[in-house]
């Protein structure tokens, strides 16, 4: 049955509807209000183009003056990800990412390949009005030289056009696949996996059917829970599984794990149509030899006229630990507490491996926050700083306050709850000067040996 409604009834609901309309909460955010926290997520070139529109938004909201400091802010910078903009001659209004000042010319800026940077990014914004541009500079946050794509936008400043910016390293070509920072024992999240199977990709094109050895035995292509399979397409025939050797020459088509869920053959439906994608699933961790929740990533790969698939899976860890912070984003008690349960449960599913990740993945050490490992005897068994007292791998460490730092933490690792909080005095090398820190302490075992597992905060920092 329908109600029509006229008359005085339609301007009753129209007056209603406004009503609730006007007394409804503004949306919190729009997509372009803050970007602090979702920096590190943006990768893809669309993701950067919008990047940069919000940015320019940004400044036509507020001016030139008040966007440029914004610009500084952990909103809109984050490592090797800032704005930019300059003057169709080259002279920089603002890059808080870089040591340029307002007013230098970077005109003859080149990279390594000879492309004059700024005077490419100046010809697309004012010919096109935009566009991308395709360079070598150095990665501040790793300190070399790697492909960088940068994506400009010419805009209005004081009644004339210049443009801004903003550039990312993108990690799966060929040109960043290096092993230091694409290997098995640093992918952690979907992020991670992506870029392994991408770059896996790279070392199939380049060296054909060759590649499968080096998936087979080259650390960097396996570690632990991390590594390759790589099969027919069309048959689901295993032509390699470096983490199940057992399965090679035999038909996948018919996995299926204890939910029901036909792994190979979800695979084998999304790469027909989507060209790469997920599956998740639940399957036996070949590290733990306990059954994980597992996610795939998985891309169709064409070798010799003949199509394969090629992916890598990665654990899930619990739902928990699955919205554990940024390293460098971790500023509370709660969150550090938590950083140092995940990094246990981490461990636990990897042992020495999970140290390649606590060194170098920065979803594990960033700003101030690391993770230690220490043994029953005091000694260091993992600390990723390069710095350390001379005396601080015994028991009898003791700092400026007369607090005996190893002894304490190993006291309440073994304690009977096996956790908590230990102060102390130590450098903070941030700012290069002594202060409190409070780390939390978690009791574990290496080999049959109890150790100390913890992280900690400097008084400042903590709120």
């Amino acid at each position: 049955m329908r109600i029509r409604l006229t008359g005085p009834g339609l301007i009753l609901l129209l007056v209603a509807l406004l009503l609730a309309m006007s007394a409804a909460p503004v949306s919190a955010q729009t997509p372009c209000d803050s970007h602090h926290g979702r920096l590190a997520d943006l990768h893809s070139r669309e993701q950067l183009k919008a990047f940069v529109h919000c940015a320019a938004d940004h400044v036509e909201s507020v001016g030139w003056e008040q966007a440029a400091q914004d610009f500084a802010s952990d909103d809109w910078l984050d490592g090797p990800l800032y704005l930019f903009a300059s003057t169709l001659e080259g002279i920089s209004l603002f890059s808080p990412g870089t040591d340029a000042e307002p007013g230098d010319s970077l005109w003859e800026l080149r990279d390594s390949d000879g492309v004059a940077v700024v005077q490419e990014q100046a010809r697309i914004a004012r010919d096109f009005g935009g566009g991308y541009v395709f360079y070598r500079l150095e990665n501040i946050f790793t300190g070399q030289e790697e492909p960088k794509v940068s994506y400009v936008l010419r805009v209005d400043h004081q009644g004339g056009p210049v443009f801004i910016g903003a550039g990312l390293h993108p990690q799966d070509t060929h040109g960043t696949c290096s092993p230091d920072k694409v290997r098995a024992s640093l992918v952690y999240n979907e992020r991670d996996v992506e870029t392994f199977v991408k770059c896996a990709a790279h070392h199939l094109q380049q060296n054909g059917l060759r590649a499968l050895h080096d998936f087979n035995n080259d650390p960097r292509w396996i570690s632990g829970p991390g590594y390759l399979f790589f099969y027919d397409l069309d048959s689901a025939f295993a032509v390699l599984n470096a983490g199940q050797p057992h399965l090679v020459g035999t038909d996948r088509s018919g996995s299926t794990d204890p939910d029901g869920v036909k792994i190979t053959q979800e695979i084998q439906r999304i790469l027909r149509n989507h060209d790469d994608g997920y599956v998740y699933y639940r399957f036996r961790n070949p590290a733990t030899d306990e059954e994980g929740r597992k996610t795939t990533y998985a891309r169709r790969v064409l070798l010799d006229g003949h199509e394969y698939l090629l992916a890598a899976g990665l654990y899930v860890p619990s739902l928990e630990c699955s919205a554990l912070p940024m390293a460098h984003d971790i500023n509370t008690r709660e969150e550090l507490q938590l950083y140092v349960r995940c990094g246990v449960e981490l461990f636990e599913e990897r042992g020495e491996l999970a140290f390649d990740l606590f060194r170098h993945h920065p979803q594990w050490v960033g700003g101030s926050s690391y993770l230690f490992v220490s043994g029953s005897d005091c000694r260091n068994i993992f600390y990723p700083l390069d710095y350390l007292y001379d005396e601080s791998q015994t028991c009898a460490l003791v700092d400026s306050a007369g607090n005996l730092v190893n002894q304490d933490i190993l006291d309440m690792a073994t304690s009977e709850a096996g956790e908590g909080w230990v102060d102390y005095v130590w450098l903070n090398p941030a700012s290069d000067s002594l202060e409190t820190k409070s780390s939390y302490i978690i009791g574990s075992t290496l080999d049959g040996e109890h150790i100390s597992f913890g992280a900690g905060l400097y008084e400042p920092e903590l709120q």
